[in-house]
């Protein structure tokens, strides 16, 4: 059994160190395209118009995803004004929720010491860190994922005391009889014979009945936390759509299934905490698209159908088909520098050697893990941050898994081996443990070289150097941990890996202009910005740069709405129905009227993709053009 939570007082380092991981360097980088850009956006002009119940980009509809991320982001753009720092904040907060909930989770199982080491083990992994700080919908749905297991993990320990309760009435109900036998004074052998009769009713009057009243208590709080689970998975639907409702329904499930022989009083609970959240789950999360559906035509037909039933269809379309396989890389990578440890996550000797009560916590996690990646690796539509809510799972399992982070030891006598060793007949062998702070360093090796080989960023000299000064880094790191035991190796493995992290986020804005599709706007945006006069035209030219107002505005606003040109009409915004009606004579059919217009006497702004300029020229018609800016795959030039 864990010790107190008194005698496991949490280190000084520990709380400013977690909030160092989610919340430094946090507006540092611009954003990025396209994600990143377009959630932002869709933010901000719910905060420009005031429109908060249809998600809108670029003033049309946008009905891609529930809206939730677009409330958490406009409502911080509110209160901190429209800036990177506050677009990213939502994500640090849900990053920090998700880690809170699997704090307590592992706290209920194995105690403090392995509850905050889970929170680090999470907060440092790769792909974690990322997404924390990326603006996407994955970390809220992460959240409320983590927060769906735990509660439903509440709602099944708190009828523990259904079981031991049980037993304590049986014998309760016969003790007062016996009790008021030995101390009845002056009574005869056949008065005390027949006493128990007479004498049971009315103990049991005198007598509240604690047994009962416990009973009652566990089922409420049962109830109770079934309810929050419930509420918890709304959240997930609005942010995400039902996945959030399968992955803790899946993990919950498979306990259930586990304990299939257990007592009818539990079942009857939580049947009852089913039926009432059910209820409440569509309360919460169903009014919102009851609203939209009824208020934006064609919005029932393009989110059910295009949306949730076609999305795997139509993988290839969006450039998300990949192999079954490819989150196995993804995990490989994104679980850095933690990755070693899963290969000895599962092994049969450890297992048996679980009390009931963590081995059903170990199952409900190991479900939760394999769910996400086994659904997630079935869709034929594969984004890297599609399996981020497994990575609590994983985090919990890692800290509950080997006594160096305060997860349980069968056996006292081998508590000290197991500690620093790490037994390799119950955890990872001495090589895995030294080589974890190896691993951190790997994302100053790989960061630099993705941007050297994919990017073709090769005229800085960071670029150059980098890799060589983290590979000298990862060498003394290497040669070092040898000397270490196990638990030196995780603490190293915490810090370096923080370091690790931070270094990219810093060296990113000097390249967040060359990484093509996933460049950000802001040069371009202040660009436009500055060059706009009251009555100039600005034309798009044929691809949307989808967050390029977060940064133009005033330049694009609901009073200057920019005209379309050459567009491609299956894209966004012209995929959802009726949108190209919407922008009305905004959509320039043709490359002929683009022309008159470059030709003509009112001053043009044309934003476009590389080439537009050259391109544009034949169609002035003599009229000279002036480039005002060229950022990334993009440029900026006008007619005057």
């Amino acid at each position: 059994m864990p010790q107190a939570d008194s005698d496991q007082r949490t280190p000084w380092w520990f709380l400013p160190f977690v909030a160092v991981l989610f919340f430094f360097l946090l507006g540092t980088r611009s954003l990025n395209e396209p994600d990143e850009g377009r959630y932002a956006e869709i933010a901000r002009e719910m905060v420009e118009t005031g429109n908060w119940l249809v998600p809108h980009i670029w003033y049309v509809p946008h009905l891609d995803k529930p809206p939730f991320t677009y409330w958490a982001v406009a409502a911080s753009l509110s209160l901190f004004g429209v800036n990177e720092w506050a677009a990213r904040l939502p994500l640090a907060l849900a990053g920090l929720s998700a880690a809170w909930a699997t704090f307590l989770l592992v706290r209920s199982v194995a105690g403090a010491v392995a509850a905050r080491w889970s929170v680090l083990v999470l907060g440092t992994s790769a792909l974690y860190w990322v997404m924390a700080r990326m603006l996407t919908t994955d970390i809220f749905l992460t959240q409320f994922i983590a927060w769906a297991v735990y509660f439903f993990w509440r709602s099944w320990r708190s009828l523990d005391a259904l079981e031991g309760q049980e037993a304590v009435s049986d014998q309760r109900s016969a003790t007062p009889c016996s009790r008021r036998g030995e101390e009845a004074d002056g009574l005869t052998s056949a008065q005390s014979a027949s006493s128990p009769r007479r004498l049971q009713p009315e103990s049991l009057t005198d007598e509240p009945d604690s047994a009962g009243d416990a009973r009652a208590f566990s089922a409420r709080r049962s109830f109770a936390w079934q309810l929050a689970a419930w509420a918890a998975m709304a959240g997930g639907a609005l942010t995400k759509g039902p996945i959030a409702l399968v992955i803790p329904l899946a993990a919950f499930g498979a306990l259930l299934w586990w304990r299939r022989k257990t007592d009818g009083a539990r079942l009857s609970v939580l049947l009852f905490g089913a039926l009432a959240g059910v209820p409440l789950f569509a309360t919460l999360a169903l009014p919102w698209f009851w609203m939209v559906w009824e208020s934006v035509p064609h919005a029932f037909e393009f989110m059910v159908r295009g949306q949730i039933v076609g999305h795997a269809v139509q993988a290839a379309a969006k450039n998300r088909a990949q192999p079954f396989w490819f989150f196995v890389p993804v995990l490989i990578g994104g679980f850095l520098p933690w990755t070693l440890l899963l290969g000895w996550l599962w092994r049969r000797a450890h297992w048996r050697s679980l009390d009931a009560r963590t081995q059903e916590a170990w199952l409900l996690l190991s479900v939760w893990a394999g769910v996400t990646f086994v659904l997630f690796s079935l869709n034929s539509a594969k984004l890297m941050h599609y399996i981020l809510p497994m990575f609590p799972a994983l985090a919990a399992l890692v800290a509950l898994r080997w006594p160096i982070f305060g997860a349980p030891v069968s056996d006292p006598a081998r508590s000290s081996m197991a500690t620093e060793l790490a037994g390799s007949e119950t955890g990872a062998p001495r090589w895995a443990w030294r080589a974890l702070p190896a691993g951190a360093v790997l994302p100053l090796i790989g960061f630099p070289v993705v941007c050297w080989f994919v990017f073709k960023v090769q005229d800085q000299l960071w670029v150059k150097f980098t890799p060589l000064a983290a590979a000298m880094l990862l060498v003394v790191v290497a040669i070092e941990s040898r000397k270490w035991p196990a638990s030196l190796c995780a603490r190293w493995a915490c810090g370096v890996a923080a370091i690790s992290l931070f270094a990219v986020v810093a060296v990113t804005p000097l390249v967040e202009t060359e990484l093509r599709s996933n460049q950000t706007f802001k040069p371009l945006g202040l660009a436009l910005r500055r060059e706009f006069r009251e009555g100039d035209l600005v034309i798009v030219r044929q691809r949307i740069p989808q967050g390029l107002p977060f940064y133009a505005h005033p330049a694009i606003s609901a009073a200057h709405r920019p005209h379309m040109s050459g567009l491609p009409e299956h894209r966004m915004p012209f995929e959802f129905p009726g949108n190209r009606e919407r922008f009305g004579g905004r959509v320039i059919k043709d490359d002929h009227i683009y022309g008159n217009l470059l030709a003509g006497k009112q001053r043009v702004l044309v934003v476009g993709v590389r080439g537009s300029f050259i391109s544009a020229r034949p169609l002035a018609r003599g009229r000279p053009l002036r480039l005002l800016a060229e950022v990334g795959g993009w440029e900026l030039f006008t007619n005057q």
